[in-house]
């Protein structure tokens, strides 16, 4: 058997499995549309950056570590749900997260700032590399109100 009709058999059973997600049968194209791209993605990397703001801002250096934590993930799986995108973002975070990191580690508010500031100077400078000058990111001037950023006793 050549190739293509190997190749015609594997998207001919492919495209015959379904999965039932409790309310209807949804095929691998299906489910390959409702996949967040970087619009759905990005709005949650900015709600939990702007955590990790106020997280490092109020001294909790565990808060800060898990929203940052977090947000690399976020930007993972956008680099994932995204190839186009993921050469940037897999260089963003290489150059402009890890200082975040080692300052929250340190426990170094001074650091956090300055690497923060960078980080988001840098993320806005992707914004207009990938011809979208319109998004300019900004932590918000107030913390979010959905969280208590006081350090919990040891």
């Amino acid at each position: 058997m050549d190739e293509e009709k190997i190749e015609e058999k594997i998207r001919a059973v492919v495209n015959a499995m379904t999965f039932d997600n409790g309310k209807w049968e949804m095929g691998i194209d299906a489910i390959a549309l409702v996949q967040p791209g970087l619009a759905r993605i990005m709005p949650e990397i900015g709600a939990r950056t702007w955590k990790l703001y106020y997280a490092a801002k109020a001294k909790n250096w565990p808060l800060a570590l898990f929203q940052w934590k977090e947000a690399k993930a976020l930007f993972e799986l956008g680099a994932f749900m995204r190839p186009k995108h993921a050469a940037g973002i897999e260089e963003y975070l290489r150059d402009s997260w890890p200082p975040l990191e080692k300052a929250i580690k340190a426990e170094d508010l001074d650091a956090f700032l300055t690497a923060f500031d960078r980080a988001i100077d840098d993320a806005n400078a992707w914004h207009e590399k990938k011809e979208k000058p319109y998004i300019k990111w900004k932590v918000p001037d107030f913390p979010p109100p959905d969280m208590d950023f006081t350090p919990r006793r040891k």
